[in-house]
Order: C-alpha cells, then sequence, then structure tokens
C-alpha cells in the first residue's frame, strides 16, 4: 500500500500538468472559435493568440501523457499492456470531457 502512494504521489505532478494542458487546450480552441462566430471583423492576432494557447494546452496533455505511460523502470515493476491503455484511456476521457463541458457552457451562454 505505501509503495503504491509513493508511486501516485510521483505522477501527481504530471496528472496535474495534463489536467491544466486539457483546459488551456479546450479554452484556446474555444476562444478562438467564439472570436472567429461572434465578432463581426475579427482581427487574426486576436485569433492566432487563442488558437497558440489551444496547440500549447494539447502539447501539454500529450506530453504528459506520454510521461504517465512511459514504463517505470526506476519502480521495480514493468507496466503491462493493460496498465498503459487504462492510462491512456483514462487522459483521453478526461481531455473530452473538459471539452464536451466547454461546449454545453458555450451552448448555454448562447441561449
Amino acid at each position: 500500500m505505501k509503495e503504491q502512494l509513493r508511486s501516485e504521489a510521483r505522477q501527481l505532478p504530471w496528472t496535474l500538468t495534463k489536467l491544466v494542458g486539457g483546459l488551456v487546450a479546450v479554452i484556446g480552441f474555444g476562444g478562438a472559435v467564439v472570436v472567429l462566430t461572434r465578432r463581426p471583423d475579427p482581427s487574426w492576432s486576436g485569433v492566432l493568440a487563442w488558437v497558440i494557447a489551444g496547440v500549447i494546452g494539447l502539447v501539454l496533455f500529450l506530453a504528459a501523457s506520454r510521461s504517465l505511460a512511459r514504463p517505470k523502470v526506476a519502480d521495480g515493476q514493468e507496466p503491462t499492456g493493460k496498465d498503459r491503455a487504462k492510462t491512456s484511456a483514462l487522459s483521453w476521457t478526461i481531455l473530452f470531457m473538459l471539452a464536451a463541458l466547454f461546449i454545453a457552457i458555450v451552448l448555454i451562454l448562447a441561449v
């Protein structure tokens, strides 16, 4: 039990990085869509800033996901295929849930 707690504590910074990256990606790409669709004459510099934020968030999310999926040789245990799939599925589920939440908020605000 103690060893699993230590392992999870070592993964916590990467998990938080993944969460922040997902949020920044959703906010960035969503902001670009809002600027493009809501303003009569959007400036490309304004749209570009939102897209860059979205790309940075996506890169953070993917980098943290790969870091979490990396084999843990230092821990003395080799992750199985099921463990890797579970980690990958969890990270993508978090990203899609955040995206769905953002879309729901935008739809509610639009009505």
